[in-house]
């Protein structure tokens, strides 16, 4: 997750799916959007389905997204935070958005650069190292997804991964506890995080 700035697009383009373990699966097959009329009323309502390291949305809930671009889906935000405090050098982010024809993904890195500056006791200077925080991304290729023993594994080159019928059955189906996730990121870096329970739970209203 340590090279250049790279922007995510939120286009799906030719993204594909397959299946590990224990049998072959395609992307043929795109799970149509649930019909949640009745419960679209009690959901909260997100402007926009697109992905940023600083986003304020409701988490690992069922909301109803309303985007000037993309018209009206549902979906849940995840996001986890890996190697401590998010403000740590090195410390990465991994954001998703799961509806139910696509999983979007966008991981940031967090990294200081120091500069030198001066601060006064009498009449006396001391140097003091100040740090500017900026934050990286970096685009995911692979997508690995492991449920229950089954290992579902997606590729793109836009950061966003159809979902398939069988895809969403598992997740719809998946048990009640954290579940496992690795990225394979745009030059080979491998990323393993974990969606929360909260968030597997939430993916019931969703697939």
């Amino acid at each position: 997750m340590i090279d250049l700035p790279q922007t995510i697009p939120v286009l799906l383009l030719g993204a594909s799916l397959a299946v590990l373990s224990p049998r072959l699966c395609t992307a043929s097959s795109v799970q149509k959007l649930p019909s949640l009329a009745q419960a679209s009323t009690n959901l909260q309502v997100v402007k926009s389905a697109g992905l940023s390291p600083d986003m304020n949305v409701p988490w690992s809930k069922p909301v109803k997204i309303v985007d000037p671009f993309e018209g009206e889906l549902f979906g849940v935000f995840d996001r986890n935070y890996l190697g401590g405090s998010l403000y740590r050098s090195g410390s990465k982010q991994v954001i998703s958005l799961w509806t139910p024809s696509s999983i979007r993904l966008l991981v940031t890195i967090n990294n200081d650069q120091a500069s030198s500056s001066f601060y006064t006791a009498g009449n006396i200077y001391y140097p003091r190292p100040d740090y500017v925080r900026f934050v990286t991304t970096k685009k995911v290729d692979k997508l690995l997804l492991k449920v229950r023993e089954q290992v579902f594994r997606l590729d793109s080159s836009t950061g966003t991964f159809a979902v398939n019928k069988e895809l969403a059955t598992a997740l719809k189906n998946a048990p009640d506890e954290n579940l496992d996730i690795r990225l394979v990121l745009e030059g080979g870096q491998t990323v393993d995080s974990e969606i929360g329970k909260q968030t597997v739970k939430a993916w019931q209203s969703i697939y």
